[in-house]
């Protein structure tokens, strides 16, 4: 997939974010979901947010670095198909203190504005 110059940016913008949010001195569950859809949040508060950063830290140590690997279309719930309109899944190589993984960010458009539906680590 040919990537839009604007979303990648928007995309890496959006990513910063996140990682500052995830940072051991900030840890700042605001900042971390602000770019998604409130409703999406509702399993997802404040304290799962530290239990999961910590894991990660664990796991990865410090943030370091990332590679942009490139885009793909996300998946389309076939039960939902307006859950996540038009997705974008974007890739980097993440480089942390411990290991390395794959950084992937969703992002979909809904009335005009642009939400992150998915951060996972693997």
């Amino acid at each position: 997939m040919k990537d839009d110059p604007e979303m990648l940016a928007m995309a890496e913008r959006f990513l910063d974010e996140m990682i500052e949010a995830e940072q051991p001195e900030n840890q700042d569950y605001a900042l971390f979901t602000k770019r998604f859809e409130k409703h999406t949040l509702k399993d997802f508060g404040p304290s799962r947010f530290k239990k999961e950063m910590l894991c990660a830290q664990e796991d990865l140590g410090l943030y370091q670095s990332r590679k942009y690997l490139g885009s793909l279309k996300g998946e389309v719930d076939v039960d939902d198909p307006d859950k996540h309109p038009g997705c974008i899944r974007y890739n980097w190589r993440g480089v942390f203190e411990k290991n390395e993984t794959l950084i992937t960010m969703g992002i979909h458009q809904r009335d005009g504005e642009y939400y992150v539906n998915e951060i996972m680590y693997r």
